[in-house]
């Protein structure tokens, strides 16, 4: 009976055996689904990618609407022949509305700003901005949507090119001659920049300056009372070459001429005019220090009766032997030659009277005036001996007062003359019943 007892002990129970393999189970089943779960991540997130790709195809399909930033130069057309712009914008920023896959074939030069100046005249405008697309999209905005234009006419003036020097020459050195090649400039702009430009020149270093070289030096407007911002000179660069000299003393003197005889009957001397009116003398100070102005040889102008022009050698009747005149070789006299103007006064001349009605009478107080004329001395001689050349009257026409004041007035006055005073202006006029 023992014995039957300790087998059972050793022997186990059906519990206990279920037991021990559902425990194995489990065990198994966690372990593959851990094993499976791992191996399976690379897969989901393939799967997700794949997915939100296909979303977003499906979602953005090309026929979405869509906008688009492209920038575009501004064109300006139409500008009449004969005038320039200064345009003050230059570029446009457009937004496109359309279809996604229609922007997407949009490139720059598809499109066009432009500004058209048809039939304007000189002078500051603001103008649209005309915006051309291709058909298959819209313009949904543009900035700037207007543009600043000045329009003036274009002109061009040759100039001749000055110099002047920067700093100091080597010691004892002067400059005797320069050569600016070419010597004259061609300036173009605006009318108004053009005409108003006094000077253009070339700056010459002084410390680089190495005898009968050629430096080229920029040309630049140096006098004007425009815009020098808005001139363009052509060329801008020449060649400038000078020579130096050991110093001299140098001074610029006035140059006189004086003229001899009388003008015609009847005529006189105006004006002499000298061009140039100074010149420059250099050589040994003692002698130029004496040498206070530049005398020509006198003119003749008897029985002159009109006006003369003439070139004389620039010539002094005396000059030292040390000296040198520099500048023009001749110089350039206008004589300027008036008629005399004479005076002539009359102390007694009759006023008479006009427009009075069928009837009535007209008493002037006083009957007469002092009259001044003005001719030229020839026309005052041949007028005869008390010979008054118009009339003097008052009108008394439409008077209906018996006594009042009226003007002198004059009439029938010859073209040469011209009156000067009337004494008195007014005369008192009364009515005789």
């Amino acid at each position: 009976m023992k014995k039957n007892n300790e087998n059972n002990k050793m022997r186990p129970t059906v519990h206990d055996i279920s037991k021990k393999y559902l425990k194995s189970f489990k065990r198994l089943v966690n372990i593959r689904w851990t094993e499976r779960l791992k191996g399976n991540i690379g897969l989901f997130a393939v799967s997700l990618a794949i997915s939100l790709t296909l979303w977003a195809f499906v979602a953005w399909d090309g026929n979405s609407d869509g906008t688009k930033s492209l920038s575009s130069n501004v064109e300006y057309s139409n500008l009449q022949r004969g005038y320039s712009i200064y345009d003050n914008t230059r570029k446009v920023e457009i937004k496109l509305l359309g279809k996604i896959n229609a922007l997407s074939r949009v490139e720059q030069s598809d499109i066009s700003a432009r500004v058209d100046l048809q039939g304007l005249q000189p002078g500051k405008y603001s103008l649209p901005i005309n915006i051309n697309v291709p058909p298959f999209v819209k313009v949904r905005s543009w900035q700037p949507s207007t543009a600043d234009v000045e329009i003036y006419r274009h002109v061009e003036r040759t100039v001749s090119i000055s110099y002047r020097v920067e700093g100091n020459l080597p010691e004892g050195m002067v400059i005797s001659s320069t050569d600016i090649l070419p010597s004259e400039a061609v300036i173009s702009g605006p009318e108004s920049d053009v005409l108003a430009v006094q000077v253009i020149e070339v700056a010459i270093p002084g410390s680089k300056i190495k005898a009968d070289e050629i430096m080229p030096l920029p040309v630049t407007v140096a006098g004007t009372t425009g815009n020098a911002d808005r001139i363009t000179i052509t060329p801008k660069q020449v060649g400038v070459r000078v020579s130096l000299e050991n110093e001299i003393l140098k001074e610029s003197i006035p140059v006189e001429v004086s003229v001899v005889g009388t003008p015609a009957d009847g005529y006189e001397l105006e004006s002499v005019k000298v061009i140039p009116q100074t010149v420059a003398i250099k050589g040994k100070s003692t002698a130029v220090k004496k040498m206070i102005s530049l005398v020509l040889p006198p003119v003749d102008i008897s029985g002159l009766d009109q006006n003369l022009n003439l070139m004389l050698p620039l010539q002094p009747v005396e000059i030292a032997p040390d000296l040198e005149i520099s500048g023009p070789d001749r110089a350039r006299i206008e004589i300027t030659i008036r008629r005399i103007i004479a005076e002539k006064t009359y102390s007694s001349v009759g006023v008479m009277t006009e427009g009075a009605a069928q009837g009535k009478e007209w008493k002037l107080l006083p009957q007469s005036v002092k009259l001044t004329i003005q001719g030229t001395k020839t026309d005052i001689d041949a007028l005869s001996s008390g010979a008054v050349p118009c009339e003097l009257y008052v009108d008394v026409s439409n008077v209906v007062s018996k006594q009042l004041t009226l003007p002198v007035l004059i009439k029938n006055l010859k073209s040469e003359f011209k009156v000067l005073r009337i004494e008195p202006e007014q005369l008192a006029v009364t009515v005789i019943n």
